[in-house]
């Protein structure tokens, strides 16, 4: 009984650590955006016409850049603002870290720089790009065609 119950945990355990993300105007109708936190993974399935899915890609993350990636994804279609990637990267209050933008803007913004570029590449195999909204944040984007 006792393997029973630790199977279904760790089965709950590893369903609670996936995120599905639709993202309408980046992905397709029938694409799926799946992040394994734990793994620091995200996957775009597609539907199969047998009932099951296909992986078109997969990507791994940093850890910092999976801390960015999670709260741009939670943000679209919307822009993620600069403090809310900072309290995502350092355990911090989103009053906290305007505190420290408004104190020091540079030194404050380049931990959450650095961890944007380590997610240009990976976000590229999913036809994702992130732009800068000046003076506010970041937003996820297509990539151009062609």
């Amino acid at each position: 009984m006792n393997k029973t119950d630790d199977g279904f945990q760790n089965s709950q355990e590893a369903h609670e650590d996936l995120l599905q993300f639709a993202l309408s105007g980046l992905l397709e109708e029938n694409q799926t955006l799946v992040v394994h936190l734990a793994k620091r993974t995200a996957i775009l399935f597609c539907p199969d016409s047998d009932g099951g899915g296909r992986i078109l890609t997969q990507q791994q993350f940093s850890p910092n850049g999976m801390r960015v990636l999670l709260p741009l994804l939670q943000a679209y279609p919307n822009y993620c603002p600069y403090e809310v990637l900072l309290a995502n990267l350092f355990p911090l209050s989103l009053d906290a870290g305007r505190h420290l933008m408004e104190q020091d803007w540079e030194a404050t913004i380049r931990p959450v720089r650095r961890a944007m570029r380590t997610i240009l590449a990976p976000l590229r195999a999913f036809r994702f790009k992130v732009s800068t909204v000046r003076g506010a944040g970041y937003l996820l984007t297509p990539l151009p065609l062609g």
